[in-house]
């Protein structure tokens, strides 16, 4: 298989979700970081997506990963502003932040998609509204 053209995408429904700080627990003499219920779920998905995605083994060398975060429009928003959101004039600033979607993301598709996480040597991230939150990932080996 030719590296350049290995191409993994694919869709993970629902509102975007970031990474929660880990709590910090110790067992026996060591510390141990649990993730938040609400990451873990998120990454157990993203695994899941990852795994039915690409099922060869994982990916060595440069990744290029490409991420398309659309979150749902506030419900309280006027009809005018729906409509910005929708046409893209008005863009998501709310929390999660960007970097805590990705690195959850990121995380759960080590070990499936690619070796480790250090292999990304870029990436590419938007912020939208839609009518169907989701995130749209695109892995490419480079």
């Amino acid at each position: 298989m030719n590296a350049s053209q290995t191409t993994v995408s694919f869709v993970i429904p629902g509102q975007p979700v970031g990474q929660g700080r880990p709590r910090f627990t110790t067992r026996g003499r060591y510390p141990h970081a649990v993730d938040p219920p609400k990451s873990r779920q998120y990454k157990n998905l993203v695994k899941k997506l990852a795994y039915d995605a690409y099922q060869g083994d994982p990916l060595d060398g440069p990744i290029r990963i490409k991420l398309i975060h659309y979150f749902e429009i506030p419900k309280s928003y006027s009809k005018k502003r729906k409509k910005a959101c929708l046409e893209g004039t008005e863009r998501p600033t709310k929390k999660p932040d960007i970097d805590n979607v990705y690195k959850g993301i990121a995380d759960a598709m080590s070990g499936i998609i690619y070796q480790d996480d250090k292999q990304i040597v870029e990436d590419m991230q938007e912020q939208w509204y839609s009518l169907t939150p989701c995130v749209k990932v695109e892995v490419i080996q480079i």
